[in-house]
């Protein structure tokens, strides 16, 4: 190995663990940005580290608890939280050197800390409320649904339950027209407006999708989406308006709709990431499910064999991507 050679690599490995000083970043962009072998040894190595962590119980540690929890991250595991942006990252040079203008990988500072904002496995939770959308924290809420057990042919992902979605409406409202069952619920973030500053604050939903074998006919997807909200909006009522979460929110995001299969011995994962503006008090998180079967005088309400499990909110920092 050359000198430059084992340079280059010690460079892409202090990035990669998160040890990386600025100047070192630095020097490795130029090489990135200068140099196609060095771009290609960078593919490599930060391939080898996200599939080195692919579980991602290796870099979050479990919450106290279903409610807010903090973790701080042990050393071992801030490689891999390095590694998903960086792997991110290596994606979007793959794409660039397919086409006609190249572009390189930037590389930025660890992700730090990672705080556990919830960690659900529907195990010790309370039977979801169907009353539309929940205006207090600490339970879920929104649409039919259910706590329920292992099902013909499909068990929960982890542990003995999962949540099952029902019906498109709630209680003191029918809606047969509805093509999607909705789940909500508030978590606050008060606690960690220190976190918030700066902002640089990042959290991402993720979750498990399930379903019983249905009708070639049809389709379904699974979507999450988390609302930033004031203390304000969380405080009025109208919050269980009609697309106020939407209209009304600081920002929000919502995931590409993953279409379910039909194979109810795998379970797909549907992930959500959300920039948070100053001044965010509160998340509301969505877990939909819709019917998207285009059949005319289908009704499309029906839910009964669709399932979520494992779901989780972790808050982080990430530097917004530098434009030139």
């Amino acid at each position: 190995m050359t000198t430059g050679h084992h340079e280059l690599s010690e460079l892409i490995h202090a990035c990669l663990d998160g040890t990386a000083t600025d100047d070192q970043i630095a020097r490795l962009n130029a090489r990135l940005r200068d140099d196609e072998a060095a771009r290609e040894l960078y593919l490599r190595l930060a391939d080898t580290h996200s599939c080195l962590a692919a579980d991602e119980s290796l870099w979050v540690g479990p919450a106290a608890d279903s409610s807010l929890a903090a973790a701080r991250v042990h050393p071992a595991r801030q490689r891999w939280l390095a590694g998903r942006p960086l792997a991110a990252a290596a994606v979007g040079l793959v794409l660039g050197l397919c086409c006609a203008s190249v572009a390189w990988a930037i590389v930025g500072p660890s992700l730090g800390k990672v705080i556990t904002l919830l960690q659900e496995g529907f195990e010790t939770s309370l039977a979801p409320r169907v009353t539309g959308v929940p205006v207090e924290p600490g339970h879920w809420g929104g649409d039919y649904s259910e706590l329920a057990g292992a099902q013909p042919q499909l068990k929960p992902e982890s542990g003995t339950k999962m949540l099952r979605f029902l019906r498109g409406d709630f209680e003191g409202r029918d809606i047969p027209t509805s093509h999607s069952c909705d789940v909500f619920r508030l978590v606050d973030v008060r606690p960690y407006r220190r976190d918030l500053e700066g902002g640089e604050a990042v959290v991402q939903l993720t979750a498990v999708f399930n379903a019983q074998p249905f009708p070639a006919g049809e389709t379904f997807s699974a979507t999450l989406t988390i609302f930033a909200l004031d203390a304000a909006l969380v405080g009025n009522e109208n919050i269980k308006a009609e697309n106020v979460l939407s209209t009304e929110s600081l920002a929000y995001s919502r995931s590409t709709k993953v279409v379910m299969d039909r194979d109810p011995g795998t379970w797909q994962k549907v992930s959500n990431e959300l920039r948070l503006p100053p001044g965010t008090d509160y998340l509301m998180l969505r877990i939909g499910m819709s019917n998207d079967t285009k059949s005319p005088g289908l009704r499309r309400d029906s839910f009964g064999g669709h399932f979520v499990d494992k779901l989780q909110l972790v808050l982080a920092q990430r530097s917004e991507i530098p434009v030139p």
